[in-house]
Formats: structure tokens, sequence, C-alpha cells
């Protein structure tokens, strides 16, 4: 059963039926709650898995998204062999302007790869918490390596840092109801010095948000998607035409200016024919703190992830986010 969700890609179809299922009421606002997070998986920044867009009752709005992301990971399975030592930071910046029922959103990403500084800190936070170390406590700390084998030939081999503007997305949504919106995004190439950064061509994607009052303290949410990237970048020849990609998630009222959130991301597997656990289907639970006006009608989200099945997704993810009141 474990097996079949991980890798089904109508699980997070499975949840938004359960959703909006549901006996609700309207939140009476134009602005989807949600993290916008996605995997920060350090082979795959460079691939379209979109940024939610952050909208909210203002007509411009700007959000401020931080991640910091280590990951170590060794698999080898037939002909492939991978290694993933590697710190990634991730800097989101969001603007949206909304106009009567339609939102237009600019994301653009700052993205860097080194060997970072949090490896003694990640292996004290598994030993705190019983969880597996999956060999990073018998690796050198602090180093970077990117390996990707088929066949004895390196499809990826990286022990510098790279950094740069990633791939600029550019949305527009339509606001269906008070609960849901509809978006259509592109996203544009933006650098050619890291495959790791762009992938250097156009992608697309459609998605599905809604948004449920659940009870007085208690709400739901959920996305849907569907990603065209192109066959290029790091793994071009090797890249699903379609990647499924969505959220679920609750948000409950603890007190009046904080909020806790659990949130599930998933995405398909987007480089094809890969026996790999880092390379398949991701779902990664997202655990996070609210607090509401912090300053200006502004929220604080803080927020760390882990994976689910250990493997198929980065180790941890810290991050933080400022940006208008959802609801």
């Amino acid at each position: 059963m474990i097996h079949f969700f991980r890798n089904s890609r109508f699980f997070l179809a499975l949840v938004l039926l359960l959703f909006s299922q549901c006996i609700s009421t309207s939140l009476n606002a134009q602005a989807y709650p949600g993290l916008s997070t996605r995997s920060q998986n350090p082979l795959l920044q460079s691939y379209f898995i979109p940024a939610i867009p952050v909208t909210s009752k203002r007509s411009l709005s700007f959000s401020h998204s931080l991640y910091f992301t280590n990951t170590y990971q060794l698999d080898n399975k037939g002909q492939e062999n991978l290694v993933l030592d590697v710190e990634n930071t991730r800097y989101d910046l969001q603007m949206t302007f909304r106009h009567e029922l339609w939102h237009l959103n600019v994301n653009v990403p700052l993205i860097s790869n080194r060997s970072g500084f949090l490896d003694q800190s990640i292996e004290r936070w598994h030993d705190f918490f019983g969880l597996p170390q999956g060999g990073r406590d018998s690796a050198r700390n602090n180093q970077l390596n990117l390996l990707y084998q088929v066949d004895g030939i390196d499809v990826v081999n990286a022990r510098s840092p790279s950094q740069g503007i990633g791939d600029i997305q550019l949305a527009a949504g339509y606001q269906l109801n008070a609960d849901s919106q509809l978006w259509f995004a592109l996203e544009l190439p933006s650098s050619d010095d890291s495959l790791f950064i762009s992938n250097q061509e156009i992608d697309y994607a459609f998605w599905y948000l809604t948004a449920n009052r659940l009870a007085e303290k208690l709400s739901s949410y959920a996305s849907l998607g569907i990603s065209f990237p192109a066959d290029a970048g790091l793994f071009r020849g090797l890249t699903e035409d379609q990647v499924l990609f969505g959220q679920a998630g609750i948000i409950y009222r603890w007190l009046p200016r904080l909020q806790l959130l659990l949130q599930l991301d998933y995405h398909s597997n987007i480089v094809k024919n890969s026996d790999l656990e880092a390379l398949e289907d991701s779902i990664q639970a997202q655990f996070g703190l609210r607090v509401m006006e912090v300053f200006n009608q502004q929220q604080l989200d803080l927020f760390f992830s882990e994976d689910i099945f250990p493997g198929y997704a980065p180790d941890i993810t810290f991050g933080i986010r400022l940006s208008p009141i959802s609801f």
C-alpha cells in the first residue's frame, strides 16, 4: 500500500478530491493560504515545478521566500550511480498584480549550490529525533559532490559551486470563485552559466488551487497541476514530457496571531527510466508556523520540510517567507 501511494501519480488528485468533498464555507478571500514550496532537489532545480503564486486582496503585493536545503544521498541501482552532497540556497522574489478577477505574477529566483556549513547540525538533528543518517555520519562534512552516472558514463559530475538567477516564472491566474483559482504559467530561461540553475528552454504549466474553511479554527487547501518541461538541460534526452505536481494542507488557528500548518508537496518523476529514489516521485511534508500581523498587514511563515520516504527528496529544508496576509 505504501509503495502504491508513493509512486502513484494520482496521489494528490485523490487528496484534492477528499478535500473538495468536505462541508465548508467560503473564505471570502482572493488568496491561496498554502506555503509556496517545491522540491529543492539540486538536480531538479532547473526544471519547472511552479512556485505557487502569493496573492492577496491588494492590487499589488510582494513576497520574499528564503530556503536552505542540505542534501546527502548515495544510491546505486543497476547501471545507475548517484552521489548528492550539497547545500542549496534559493531566494524567491514574487510580485503579484491583481485586477478584478485576474492575477498576474512574476517570480524571480536566486539559486546557489555550494559545500555549505550545516552538515554537522543536520547530523545532530537526525540524532536528536532518531532519524536515519543515510551514511551522512561517515562522510566528510561540508563537501560539494554532484554525480550521476549511467552505464559508467557521467551525466552529471560537478564539484564546483554554481549560482545565479534561475528561470523566471510568468503566471496568470483567474479567480473562479472566492475559494479557487486557475493558473497558467511560462518559465523563461535566464542564465547560461549553469545547467543546475536553468534548463535554458521555455517550460509551461497549468494548475488549480482551492481553499476551504472546515471549522472555526481549521482550514484546508490543495493544488493540482501539470508541467511540461523542455527535454533539455542536465537531463537532455531523459526528461519526461509531463510532470504532475500538487499540494495538500491544513491550517489550525492555534492563537489569534499564530497558525500551525501541515502540508504535503508532491511531484511525479522528471527523469525517464530511472530506478533511483532521488529521481522518482517525491512526497515531502512541510511543518510550518505562521505569525500574523508582524507589521503592516504582513505575515511571517517559518517552516521546515522532511522527506516522508527517505531518499525520495532532499534531507531537510528550512524556510522563511514574508508576505501579505492570506485571509
